[in-house]
């Protein structure tokens, strides 16, 4: 009985998101596809082999402003036969979905790498972080059309899935596959590192290097101007964290580019020697981003799918504070009338906090959670506690026959539990022994 009533609440919780989802898509495509010429020129220009100027392999080197991937532009090209308007519809679709699809794989994750959580936890977590991801999500999917971005970012959440499976081959593909659509991604290598063994690290680290030279190697062969592409620059503007440091250089620093990836890298690797893996994406994100010239609003897209991820597979939190704070301090508050240099200020804070996370002791961060977020006011706090509450209520199984209220609360309690630990009942019962009592 309580599978079927459990399943019939995935299945709301399930509609409730896609239909959150879809309302987003259509506020977000209202003069959307902001960036779509970029792949609709980058991809003509790239099947155009008779070009030997500026088509085929010669592209980057002719049009370095095009800092999308390969795999982006071959994945946009077929859409082009459906004319600019049903191309433009239909990658904002495939896009939005993608979104859909990230959100499942981060429950996977979780599901996988946290035993000490039942499905209504987890299912509680996702839902209360997708709230604040799919609309940030949509603006990168449907308002910006940026295909490289929605490939690298699946792509990562994807070899996060397969890192925690332990598939390290696979891991380095996915990973030099979201390395092909957008560049940047190489600052999630670290995942790696917990997908198997030495061998299986070795293993993964030359698929991911294969992955990568098969699509990039060509162009350098053809035109070794393709290299362009990696030196150019774009404005620094008043809103970037870079003008908070004193960089005030008017366009991209020769040394941003390097200091993004070693950044991004060393925090990756900080964080899995600290057992806190499920925070790489979120760090290798803001690594990119507070030492970036450019503010684009889809940027936050990356940073929410991070703090997701490590919201529902890392912390310890029930409400998700790490993407709650981005959707809404990064990204909602460029909505917001205030001075430029604030945005920076706001960057740099998030990003500090990000610091934190990965450099306090083991158990601080626990400990926090465990005691609540009570630096909020008191107002505000308690209206996060009627929150929780009202959604873990729409969320919770059914009555269980023969069991029970001090058994049922066994039952639906135990979110904070260490992985690893067994929640026990009150006559020491673990929690599939209560949930068998029901049946």
């Amino acid at each position: 009985m309580w599978q079927l009533a459990t399943l019939r609440r995935e299945r709301l919780v399930a509609g409730v998101l896609v239909g959150w989802a879809v309302m987003w898509f259509v506020v977000m495509a209202v003069h959307g596809g902001g960036s779509w010429h970029f792949f609709v020129d980058g991809a003509t220009a790239l099947a155009d082999l008779d070009d030997t100027a500026a088509g085929g392999l010669h592209l980057y080197a002719a049009a370095p402003v095009l800092q999308i991937g390969p795999v982006a532009l071959l994945a946009a090209l077929p859409l082009l036969a459906a004319g600019p308007p049903g191309a433009l519809f239909a990658v904002q679709v495939l896009g939005a979905a993608a979104g859909l699809v990230i959100v499942r794989q981060i429950r996977q994750v979780a599901g996988r790498i946290r035993p000490n959580l039942d499905r209504h936890d987890i299912n509680l977590r996702v839902a209360l972080a997708a709230l604040y991801l799919l609309p940030v999500w949509m603006y990168l999917a449907v308002s910006s059309a940026h295909l490289d971005d929605v490939l690298a970012l699946l792509g990562t959440i994807a070899a996060a899935q397969a890192a925690c499976a332990r598939r390290p081959v696979l891991t380095g593909l996915l990973l030099g596959l979201a390395v092909d659509a957008k560049p940047w991604a190489l600052a999630f290598a670290a995942l790696l590192l917990i997908a198997g063994d030495r061998r299986g690290r070795l293993l993964g680290l030359l698929t991911l290097a294969a992955t990568v030279t098969v699509a990039w190697l060509p162009f350098l062969l053809a035109d070794p101007g393709t290299m362009r592409a990696v030196h150019y620059t774009i404005p620094n503007t008043q809103l970037s964290a870079l003008r908070v440091f004193g960089v005030h250089d008017p366009r991209t620093p020769s040394w941003a580019r390097p200091a993004q990836l070693l950044l991004g890298l060393a925090l990756g690797v900080v964080a899995v020697r600290r057992g806190r893996w499920a925070a790489v994406p979120l760090l290798a994100v803001m690594a990119r981003v507070v030492l970036d010239p450019g503010t684009n609003r889809y940027y936050v897209a990356g940073i929410v799918v991070g703090a997701a991820l490590w919201d529902v597979a890392g912390s310890r939190a029930v409400l998700p504070w790490w993407t709650i704070g981005a959707g809404v301090g990064l990204f909602t508050s460029r909505f917001v009338p205030m001075p430029d240099r604030a945005h920076g200020w706001l960057t740099v804070a998030y990003f500090a906090a990000c610091c934190g996370l990965v450099l306090a002791p083991r158990g601080w961060t626990d400990r926090a959670a465990a005691a609540g977020v009570r630096w909020l006011p008191p107002t505000l706090h308690a209206h996060a506690d009627r929150l929780r509450a009202a959604l873990t209520d729409a969320l919770r199984l059914e009555a269980l026959p023969g069991v029970d209220a001090q058994q049922r609360a066994e039952i639906d309690g135990g979110a904070g539990t260490h992985p690893g630990e067994r929640q026990q009942g009150p006559a020491g019962t673990d929690r599939q022994q209560l949930r068998a009592a029901g049946q």
